[in-house]
């Protein structure tokens, strides 16, 4: 049986011995569509010793890190990848980056984690133009909100809405994707930079996909439009989670944030969320007081907060954030809460550690 196999394999090779590097590549593709991993291994390697053929050591390399083919071997693949980011073609060169960026980063092997390595990476894919390296190098960069002393320049309610109004958005949670499905949860989240955005853990503890549907009402919806987030870390303590788009794009944002310790009880506040699911919805009131709950430092306030609110932004009237929303208690009368600005950023700082 062994010598029945043999033999083909031996000519294959004896045949691929005659190919030229391009020829080998083609080869390569053409078993890769067909579904033969192992000659796509063998034609790929061949091809990849040529430095003209930055593709065929690009398809080396993924072959490698997905153990098809051939046995896993992350090493081999970051070989590979090294060589084609000296590539002169710029397009390959930026993809052997990347990759080499996501495989330190952490997301095939958990062994060869490296953030300073991963970095450099996306910093080198990110100058030669590849946006979606620009956002990767800024996810490595730990996330922090600019905790100021004094709420600066008081506003009216009209201008502090247009100038943080767009940085929080309605946050549905389905169960998964497709038509006709019923929210496992609704709510709000305040974006903090470019690419991340705080919101409620209770919103996300049930699982699920976080999806924001970034149009204006009444107008049809547009695959653009759906925006679908991805769960980067939660804190059931705190009740916050760590947001970010799955598939790129930028984030309208706001980072400055006010200390719970330099809010005064009655100085004015402002809730943006949308409750009931009407989006971006203000409610105007004050801080009844500063309180402690399970070592958790809250803003007790009479901004109202209902379903839908949880996870919105909490405003003083200089448009400092200074807490995320999370509750409301009517039962006994008007009881809102919010998660201070404090508990944001030692949350932040630790989502940085893990």
């Amino acid at each position: 049986m062994k010598s029945r196999l043999f033999f083909p394999l031996f000519a294959l090779l004896l045949a691929g011995c005659g190919m030229s590097a391009g020829e080998q590549q083609q080869a390569g593709y053409a078993a890769r569509l067909a579904g033969d991993d192992a000659a796509a291994f063998t034609h790929y390697r061949q091809a990849a010793a040529s430095a003209d053929q930055p593709e065929a050591r690009y398809r080396l390399a993924q072959l490698y890190l997905q153990g098809r083919g051939t046995a896993p071997n992350t090493t081999e693949a970051i070989r590979w990848l090294e060589r084609l980011s000296d590539s002169e073609d710029a397009r390959w060169q930026a993809r052997g980056h990347r990759l080499l960026g996501e495989i330190y980063a952490g997301g095939h092997d958990p062994t060869v984690r490296d953030r300073d390595r991963a970095a450099r990476h996306f910093a080198a894919c990110a100058r030669l133009g590849d946006d979606d390296c620009v956002r990767e190098q800024a996810l490595l960069t730990p996330p922090r909100l600019q905790l100021v002393s004094n709420t600066g320049q008081a506003q009216t309610a009209a201008a502090l809405y247009d100038e943080r109004g767009a940085a929080v958005y309605k946050v549905v949670v389905y169960e998964q994707l497709g038509a006709g499905l019923e929210p496992l949860s609704l709510g709000s989240a305040v974006a903090i930079d470019p690419y991340r955005a705080v919101t409620s853990y209770h919103q996300v503890a049930a699982g699920g996909v976080p999806v924001t549907l970034a149009r204006q009402d009444g107008q049809p919806v547009r695959e653009a439009d759906i925006l679908v987030w991805r769960v980067l870390y939660t804190d059931p303590v705190r009740d916050l989670a760590l947001l970010t788009l799955q598939d790129g794009g930028r984030l309208d944002y706001t980072s400055r944030a006010r200390s719970v310790e330099r809010l005064q009880v009655g100085e004015k506040v402002f809730a943006i969320g949308a409750p009931a699911g009407l989006d971006k919805t203000l409610t105007e009131g004050i801080v009844s007081a500063r309180r402690s709950e399970n070592g958790v430092r809250i803003i007790q306030t009479t901004a109202p907060i209902s379903y839908g609110s949880s996870g919105g932004g909490l405003f003083d009237e200089g448009g400092n954030l200074v807490g995320i929303t999370t509750k409301g208690v009517s039962a006994w009368g008007n009881f809102n809460f919010a998660v201070a600005a404090d508990e944001i950023q030692a949350f932040l700082a630790e989502s940085a550690a893990q």
